[in-house]
């Protein structure tokens, strides 16, 4: 054959709206003299995108959608870069696991968000406990960048020692003491460290800049004490809002996008040295796949030091309850009568992780056991009591209500809240959108396994402010959101769940699928030499051209497409390759190749012939790219030929829209909503799911909510659906959702889904896409695009409701179904739900539902050098007499706490912070150096039920739907 293959490739469908990418000529045989470098050329020429909308250059950065850092009139989105790692089960608190040094070295820290330092025993340290914790000392010996802080007494200057460390012998020092008696001393020194797993699944690559890897300063401890030297955990790691923590570190080195870390903890009744996993750990955002309530938020009313919330109200519910929504109107709530005043004073009531139980001001004991005594016919105390699970779930939920992050100025339709688990609604009118945390029993009754017996444990001690803590935020993923100030609470099983997670030793680079090859060595080699049988062993040169499914973008901080492919491709094939990643999905790699005539022969009468026994799908394909940053997601299918390759279909190659992963999440004015949904369904084998089972989901899903709807009046098309979770669903997961479990509780019923949907808006205005500072710059748009979408998002919760939902679901699974046989796919995960007179549809259900919106409106109160999170107006209104002289007495308090907040602190070796310890709790006490904020204003506002709209305060940001109508019904 003395002429090329000619062959027209489409590379995307009738939908796509993106222009015809590729144009494949027919290159004739007298076309002698095509060296390869110009074979090349037109290869890549010919490869190179035309659409306007796509970046035709060759950019290794072009493949990363972040948020651009300019002004925008919203901001916010969902958070496509976070990292999350397991936490593990200590003795009453949580720790996790952490990589210092190189090589990295294990150890484990207590994560505490109400201390500011790290420290864990170092080579040397005397009496340390090395048998009692996880893992051995830590050897800074044995790290090529571990690096002590030197320093130089000074009487005037900056201080070379970090913190309340102070110089002594050329050291930084720092040390805490703790009131019962425990004690730790450390040197301050500074190396490599991330947050992982137990095992690292791949090796740390330091010197390419990893990510999530900080250049970190701790405190190396040479001596320790009391419960520091029993405990399980190697040390601990202070997570407070100050500067010295990792998240902040993170923050300003350019490890995470934002801010921001999240805790979500559980409690396991054992312990082990080899880790017993209780929850996950959240760094940049949030880890939404186990929730089971959308996430709302409280202000956080301090400056900085801690995460600072104000309690407004607290609430006894009859007969318990898991959720801050109560299961009937059995449940009877009342409320306890607090003073604002007292119960936040001081630091104010803190959310503190290191803390095993929850601690309140001393003066709401009596009010809240007048109440108890109602509810139980008992007094309430802290002495162990024995009693039958049953009863434990019987006894009261006690319900703590915290001031929202934005005021609401119009609760005319107050009674939306209703429908938003975890906010005040009707118990509090006037303050419908307030957080509402549930502790249930279960959580505040400690139970001891040697003992048979249950301990309450809420304390009414404090003499000023409060602290929630560990056992207040179990079954809640809790968002520490420094960059926004405030805290986020959302119901969740916080289960940790490895696959696709983005560890830091997993899942931020690129990851691409296995190449296809589109063109042969044959194809584009020049074979008009090869017209006689001399010349069959002869050489020719081409180049190969692959294809490869991006199946997942990455992270920013991590490898590009273009690096990955490139790095493979020096580790198997060496040799010159070009690569290509057009942004719609897929990557195209174009090799340098040899062939011989005699080869090519070959292969041009049976190469390109399917193998015997093989058919569409049997190189894995036909399964749907990541969604990449110009919207676009692509499909190919590959078929085992004979030449032992998976060649490419061309003509099975489509494109369509997306709105999901790097494209648009991070945007609020282009997904302003995402409809997040929890579905179970009975009969779902969990072992056989693979990706080919969830696209047929979420195609499903996607044609299930536009059931019977004409194509122009779709709610959300497939592309916008991204299935976040898939699990077992076991009869005891029910308790989860307030459900009644069925007997055999590790019995697998099915399997149960979390699924998100993009509501996109097409009146957003999008930049013309531009690499600018490896980011896509962000759109804009008006307030009046938002609400028909949030009416779309309504009726999609409407079509979810439905009672034939499932029916509808599975039926269009059936439609599918030709095609997943189609791919080599016999045997579905959900071949049982689609047998005849099968009763497992009546049986799946919708779970529950709701909307999360992106934007982030709360912008702090500002008056004259003062913020309204922080130091609030000296000056009230004029208000009744007997509250200015309350307010004058408390000011008269407060001046020497800030008159020595402006003295040099004392040279001593000892921190001023000092903690209380009790039966293995830390609570930290506050901390003199820290300028604490005045609340003087907000208790003033919060007991004034007519209190004015602030202004910058006009838009709710709760992530709730019915909260954002409520507030522009009226507009």
């Amino acid at each position: 054959n003395n002429h090329f293959l000619a062959e027209v490739l489409n590379a995307t469908d009738s939908n796509s709206g993106v222009e015809e990418l590729v144009l494949w000529d027919y290159i004739v045989a007298y076309n002698v003299t095509s060296s390869q470098e110009r074979i090349r050329g037109q290869l890549l020429a010919r490869f190179t995108p035309l659409s306007n909308s796509i970046d035709q250059s060759t950019n290794l950065q072009r493949s990363r959608s972040l948020q651009e850092t300019v002004t925008t009139k919203r901001k916010g989105g969902l958070f496509n870069s976070y990292q999350t790692s397991p936490l593990h089960q200590g003795y009453g608190t949580h720790y996790a696991t952490i990589w210092v040094g190189t090589p990295p070295q294990r150890k484990s820290v207590i994560i505490d968000t109400g201390s500011h330092f790290t420290a864990f025993p170092c080579k040397g340290c005397v009496g340390c406990g090395e048998e009692h914790h996880t893992d051995k000392y830590f050897d800074q010996d044995a790290s090529s960048t571990f690096r002590p802080l030197t320093c130089k007494n000074k009487r005037k200057g900056p201080k070379d020692c970090q913190g309340s460390s102070e110089c002594v012998g050329g050291k930084c020092i720092l040390s805490q003491t703790y009131t019962e008696g425990s004690s730790w001393e450390a040197f301050q020194a500074v190396d490599k460290l991330f947050v992982g797993g137990k095992q690292l699944t791949r090796s740390i690559d330091f010197s390419r800049g990893s990510p999530y890897v900080a250049d970190f300063v701790f405190g190396c401890q040479t001596k320790e004490t009391g419960l520091f030297v029993t405990q399980l955990a190697d040390g601990i790691m202070g997570m407070s809002a100050h500067p010295a923590t990792l998240p902040q570190i993170l923050y300003e080195q350019g490890r995470i996008e934002h801010n921001m870390f999240s805790l979500c903890v559980r409690r396991e009744l054992h312990v082990s040295k080899q880790g017993v996993e209780a929850g996950r750990l959240t760094f940049g955002g949030i880890d939404m796949r186990s929730d089971t309530s959308p996430m709302v938020y409280a202000r956080n009313v301090a400056k900085s030091g801690w995460f600072t919330c104000f309690v407004k109200n607290i609430y006894i519910r009859e007969k318990g309850g898991q959720s801050a929504k109560a299961d009937g109107r059995h449940q009877v709530t009342q409320k306890v009568i607090v003073d604002l005043y007292q119960m936040n004073s001081g630091k104010g009531v803190i959310i503190d992780s290191g803390t095993t139980d929850t601690y309140l001001h001393k003066s709401v004991a009596e009010p809240f056991d007048e109440v108890w005594r109602k509810v139980t016919g008992v007094a309430y105390s802290n002495v162990p009591l024995r009693m039958s699970k049953k009863d434990l779930l019987l006894l009261p939920t006690v319900l703590v209500q915290l001031t929202a992050y934005e005021d609401s100025p119009d609760i005319a339709n107050g009674r939306n809240f209703d429908s938003v688990i975890g906010l005040a609604a009707d118990l509090d009118p006037t303050s419908p959108q307030d957080v509402l945390l549930a502790i249930p029993a279960t959580h505040y009754m400690e139970y001891s396994p040697s003992k048979g017996t249950y301990t309450p444990r809420i304390y009414f001690t404090e003499t000023q402010g409060g602290v929630i803590g560990s056992n207040a935020m179990q079954g809640h993923n809790v968002l520490f959101d420094w960059e926004n100030k405030r805290v986020g609470f959302a119901e969740s099983s916080c289960e940790y769940q490895n696959d696709a997670s983005q560890s830091a030793d997993n899942g931020v680079d690129c990851q691409l699928g296995a190449p296809s090859l589109t063109v042969s060595c044959s194809d584009s080699a020049d074979l008009s030499g090869c017209n006689n049988n001399r010349n069959a062993n002869k050489a020719m040169k081409g180049v190969e051209v692959w294809t490869r499914i991006v199946q997942s973008p990455g992270l920013y901080q991590g490898l590009t497409c273009e690096q990955v492919s490139a790095s493979e491709n020096e580790a198997s094939y060496g040799g010159k390759m070009d690569v290509q990643c057009d942004g719609r999905g897929i990557c195209r790699e174009f090799r340098d190749c040899a062939i011989t005539c005699a080869n090519a022969v070959a292969l041009g009468s049976a190469g390109n012939e399917p193998a015997p026994g093989n058919n569409a799908g049997s190189c894995g394909g036909g399964t749907w790219s990541a969604c990449d940053y110009t919207c676009s997601q692509t499909r190919i299918n590959s078929v085992l030929m004979n030449d032992g390759k998976c060649h490419e279909e061309k003509a099975l190659e489509f494109t369509r829209p997306c709105h999901v992963q790097s494209c648009g999440r991070a945007d609020p004015c282009r997904v302003p909503f995402v409809v997040h949904a929890i579905l179970k369904m009975r009969g779902v084998v969990a072992s056989r799911w693979n990706k080919q089972a969830e696209e047929l989901l979420s195609d499903a899903f996607a044609a299930a909510v536009n059931w019977k709807r004409k194509s122009s009046e779709l709610l959300f098309e497939p592309g916008d659906v991204n299935v976040l979770s898939s699990s077992p669903w076991r009869a005891s997961d029910d308790t989860m959702f307030g459900e009644t479990a069925v007997v055999g509780g590790d019995e697998e019923l099915g399997m149960q889904f979390v699924v998100e949907a993009s509501i996109f808006n097409f009146n957003a205005a999008v930049p013309q896409y531009e690499e600018h500072k490896g980011a896509s710059r962000a759109a804009t748009c008006r307030e009046s695009d938002l609400r028909p979408l949030a009416e779309t998002a309504l009726q999609v919760h409407k079509e979810l409701s439905r009672a034939n939902f499932i029916v509808s679901l599975v039926e269009a699974m059936k439609k599918d179904l030709n095609q997943q046989i189609g791919q080599g796919n016999h045997v579905s995960a959900f071949t049982s739900i689609f047998e005849a007179g099968s009763n497992l549809v009546q049986q799946s259900k919708v779970v529950t539902s709701w909307t999360i919106k992106t934007d982030i409106k709360g912008t702090p109160f500002k008056g004259k050098g003062r913020s309204f999170d922080g130091i609030f107006p000296f000056v009230l209104l004029i208000i009744l007499a007997g509250a200015i002289a309350v307010y004058v007495s408390f000011r008269k308090r407060r001046v020497p706490l800030k008159e020595k907040t402006r003295e040099p602190r004392t040279k001593s070796s000892k921190s001023s912070t000092r903690r209380h310890v009790t039966r293995r709790n830390r609570r930290v006490s506050a901390d003199l150096n820290t300028n604490d904020d005045d609340l003087e204003d907000l208790i003033s506002r919060n007991g004034n039920k007519d209190r004015q709209k602030h202004p910058g305060l006009d838009e709710a940001s709760i992530g709730s739907l019915s909260t954002y109508l409520a507030r522009t019904s009226s507009r």
